[in-house]
């Protein structure tokens, strides 16, 4: 009753006694730390002008069967027309990157957007562009790298499994991710009270500590 009273839901009147012994408490950061907003923030071009990658990105954010929140924020910031892929591998959890094949005289070949660290086996990375990622990552910004292959217009294996061919360098896209209102001070109550937080996300470690 005195809980209720301080304007707080109990479901389960148990849980208050294993919260008053919690010394760690572990969150994920998306949706959790932040509000689950994403919204795009600026490319960096390699090999390509600036003007010329942006309807690229908003062009396959559209064409993909399937949106989430990363491609809504390239929808919502960036121009571009929705094409008919000829293969696909949408974005997973594991594989951490999205792919559009196309065969037309305006966007032909291989596109990829997806994590860095799952990609990096498959391209070349100047000393610029990683300047450029981690200049972004420390300031907290969700960073994804584009690149495709001209010359080729399939996705998968013989077998039907997804399979990149090497790639080439398109550019940099940086999105921001909102915190949750009055995060801040609720992280503060926690580490006042003695509870270490620590948090466990598959984004990239500069981004999470920033």
């Amino acid at each position: 009753l005195r809980i209720v009273q301080r304007g707080a839901l109990v479901q389960q009147s148990n849980a208050v006694e294993s919260l008053s012994n919690v010394t760690v408490l572990c969150t994920d950061k998306t949706g959790t730390l932040t509000a689950n907003k994403i919204n795009y923030h600026d490319v960096y071009g390699v090999g390509i002008e600036a003007a010329q990658l942006k309807p690229l990105l908003g062009t396959f954010a559209r064409s993909a069967s399937a949106t989430n929140k990363t491609s809504e924020a390239l929808i919502a910031g960036l121009e571009g027309d929705k094409r008919e892929p000829v293969d696909e591998v949408p974005f997973s959890s594991a594989l951490k990157w999205s792919a559009l094949a196309f065969d037309d005289d305006a966007m032909r070949g291989v596109y990829v957007l997806g994590a860095l660290a799952m990609l990096d086996d498959h391209l070349e990375i100047s000393p610029d562009v990683v300047a450029q990622i981690e200049q972004w990552s420390d300031e907290g910004l969700r960073v994804l790298v584009f690149a495709h292959n001209p010359d080729v217009i399939t996705l998968h294996s013989v077998g039907g499994k997804p399979e990149l061919p090497a790639l080439i360098l398109l550019g940099v896209v940086s999105l921001s991710d909102e915190l949750r209102p009055y995060l801040k001070e609720t992280v503060a109550g926690f580490s006042a009270n003695g509870i270490a937080l620590k948090v466990i996300s598959g984004d990239n470690p500069q981004t999470v500590a920033a």
